[in-house]
């Protein structure tokens, strides 16, 4: 059992830091590239959308980390259900410097969901999120969501 004693919140912070900063590159663009804004904002090309990624951290204080089993079951019960029309899942390597000055390494996954940014997708997404953290007794889940422009 790995000792931790920065908040899992911040591991999700520094596995998501280069996904954050681009999530952020409308401010800066011009009338040429225009930003999709939010989901329903026009599109060059594509259809506009809300993408958001979901990172889960796999330790758990106390007990083994959760089982390749455990976390199938997990999306096949509790995201696969909301998200009928798909979802993308990544193995990810996070880390992050403890307090302590120990460098703690952690594997997780990501979800990525394609959704209409709506209040109902937004509420299902949350409901996942606390459903983790209760089962699997984790301190959070890092939501990260970013307009987007796509295509089938």
């Amino acid at each position: 059992m790995r000792s931790r004693t920065l908040p899992r919140a911040l591991l999700a912070v520094f596995l998501a830091t280069p996904l954050a900063t681009t999530a952020c590159h409308g401010a800066g663009q011009d009338a040429a590239h225009p930003s999709p804004g939010r989901a329903g904002a026009a599109c060059g090309r594509g259809d506009p959308m809300t993408r958001t990624e979901l990172f889960f951290g796999l330790d758990r204080l106390e007990l083994p980390p959760v089982t390749q089993a455990e976390w199938q079951q997990f999306v096949d019960t509790a995201i696969t259900p909301r998200f009928k029309d798909g979802l993308t899942q990544f193995d990810v390597d996070g880390q992050y410097l403890a307090t302590t000055g120990k460098l703690i390494r952690e594997d997780s996954r990501l979800i990525m969901l394609l959704h209409d940014g709506g209040q109902v997708a937004s509420d299902a997404i949350d409901a996942i999120r606390k459903e983790y953290k209760v089962r699997f007794n984790q301190e959070s889940v890092l939501r990260i969501d970013e307009p987007v422009c796509v295509g089938f």
